[in-house]
């Protein structure tokens, strides 16, 4: 009879000790919403009923902050996207809403564009599309993956917030996909004078695969390709999905812009938004990267200095044929033969500030100076992770489709001296990659062809990240009209390789050998095509 009652009384204790537990846990943490409401909403979690069971099912998942309170993400949350051409506004838009104590942006990740392309990529190829389906890969499967791979980046990637935003501009050129993949999502689609972004391409010394930073005319045609895309995109996600938001009028009329956006996003009113720049790198508030290009400007309060910089900066004939060039600036409300333009009369404060900012601007460069200060430890691998990406932009750019595989016969000897050392040297560098982070050689392989960007509405865009960390975008036209463009390219781009070969340091055996390896593949790729 002992043997049973010490049982009874050990099970006893056991069940008592879960009860305890299980009574500690529904006071004093959030286990409770997350676990046991199915059907109901979760209070103070921002969670449907819906959502709730949602969860349940594993479709989503929660992140703690420093207040232990349970911040809820899944594909149905109403995740924001800012995208558009770089320098077009995109880092000011989401300073203004990391202002808001109820938004995250964050600083650009640039995975998220790439994951997107890649799985273009995928499904570009006909054999890589049947690999995935035998493999049991359905377009279900793929999208969950890609989503859920998504939302790991958008909400780990900074601070928990009730609603998460993320502004990696290129992101809107697959905009429809990110729609399929967050049903709730919307898009603020920042658009600017394509005047004026040139200018600050050309200016800033933005180095961008396929743009000419020596010709205004190159650099607006291809702005005009890469702005056309975007806008398709956005038409066809629908108004009340995508937002087009004028950099001009932000600037000139910040209040009345961001209340448009917050109503347009659903988020509450709050006056922090219009001042930005008193949260820069607080806790909450606005971070800032050391390596992003725009983050000396957006330290300042919301100005004007930026809106005509490029008034008389711009040659006289592509003035002239401004229309013709970029056919955009009318589509999008802008004049095309207006020099300078009349963008609107500034808010009186937007004024003020602008006023107060010239007569301090030692100040401003002193603590823009002081905000992006780098550690040496920073500094150090800064300038290291800006040689290897200088490499890698180099060599992207030389296999940028819209060049030609031409190399100068001068150097076809030293070339094939190179080859055996070339091919296995490429094979495993994972510095050779393109602009989907996918070997060369290994998309010849899988395509039969050279690599091609990934086509979008009829034109061809691309992209890859330069020097100094910022997303850049190329349009290379596949199907060339005229012989004589093609030679005039040929001849560009031997060129260019000549002026690179004998601008490396006659030290730097690594940088050399770079380029001696890609003119041989190049070479290769031209004799297979020949075949």
């Amino acid at each position: 009879m002992r043997l049973p009652y010490r049982n009874k009384k050990t099970t006893l204790w056991v069940m008592l000790g879960i009860v305890v537990v299980t009574m500690f846990l529904f006071k004093f943490t959030e286990l409770r919403p997350i676990c046991f409401f199915r059907d109901e909403a979760v209070p103070g979690s921002g969670l449907s009923g819906q959502q709730s069971s949602a969860m349940m099912r594993g479709d989503a998942k929660y992140v703690e902050g420093d207040s232990q309170k349970v911040y809820s993400y899944s594909r149905d949350m109403p995740l924001i996207f800012i995208g558009g051409v770089p320098r077009s506004g995109t880092t000011l838009m989401r300073a203004m809403l990391d202002a808001h104590p109820d938004v995250r942006c964050g600083q650009e990740t640039r995975v998220i564009p790439r994951i997107l392309q890649l799985r273009s990529h995928w499904l570009k190829s006909e054999k890589e599309s049947l690999r995935l389906v035998e493999a049991g890969i359905t377009k279900e499967v793929m999208n969950s993956a890609i989503a859920q791979f998504c939302l790991e980046i958008i909400a780990k990637h900074g601070d928990p917030a009730p609603r998460l935003c993320n502004k990696d501009p290129l992101t809107l050129k697959m905009g429809t996909y990110v729609i399929e993949l967050f049903p709730n999502a919307k898009f603020l689609f920042m658009v600017r004078d394509g005047r004026a972004t040139v200018h600050s391409i050309i200016s800033r010394k933005v180095t961008i695969t396929g743009f000419d930073l020596t010709s205004y005319r190159q650099c607006m045609q291809k702005w005009n390709h890469a702005i056309e895309v975007m806008h398709d995109q956005c038409k066809e996600i629908g108004k009340e999905r995508c937002m087009m938001v004028y950099y001009e009028q932000l600037v000139l009329h910040p209040e009345e812009w961001m209340r448009k956006i917050l109503e347009f996003l659903d988020v509450p009113w709050n006056d922090s938004v219009l001042h930005h720049e008193e949260f820069i790198n607080k806790p909450n508030g606005v971070p800032l990267s050391k390596v992003e290009r725009s983050s000396d400007q957006v330290i300042k309060p919301v100005n004007l200095e930026a809106l005509s910089k490029w008034v008389g900066n711009i040659p006289e004939d592509v003035v002239r044929d401004m229309a013709d060039i970029a056919p955009m600036l009318s589509v999008l409300g802008y004049d095309p033969f207006a020099n300078p333009p009349d963008y609107g009369k500034p808010d009186a404060w937007v004024a003020d500030n602008t006023s107060k900012l010239k007569a301090n601007r030692r100040l401003w460069e002193n603590k823009a100076k002081e905000v992006l200060k780098m550690s040496p430890h920073q500094q150090q691998n800064a300038n290291a992770n800006a040689n290897a990406e200088e490499e890698e932009d180099n060599i992207n750019e030389t296999f940028a489709p819209g060049n030609s595989n031409i190399i100068s016969s001068n150097n076809n000897n030293q070339f094939k001296h190179n080859n055996k050392d070339t091919n296995n040297h490429n094979t495993n560098d994972g510095d050779d990659d393109d602009d989907d982070g996918i070997p060369m050689q290994q998309q010849q392989q899988l395509e039969g062809k050279r690599s091609q960007p990934y086509p979008m509405d009829g034109i061809n865009l691309q992209y890859q990240d330069d020097i100094n960390g910022d997303i850049i975008i190329t349009n290379n036209n596949k199907n060339k009209k005229k012989n004589n463009n093609d030679n005039m390219l040929q001849h560009q781009d031997e060129q260019h390789f000549n002026n690179e070969l004998r601008a490396a340091p006659s030290n730097d055996m690594h940088r050399k050998k770079k380029l001696l390896d890609v003119a041989t593949i190049r070479q290769l790729n031209k004799e297979n095509e020949n075949k």
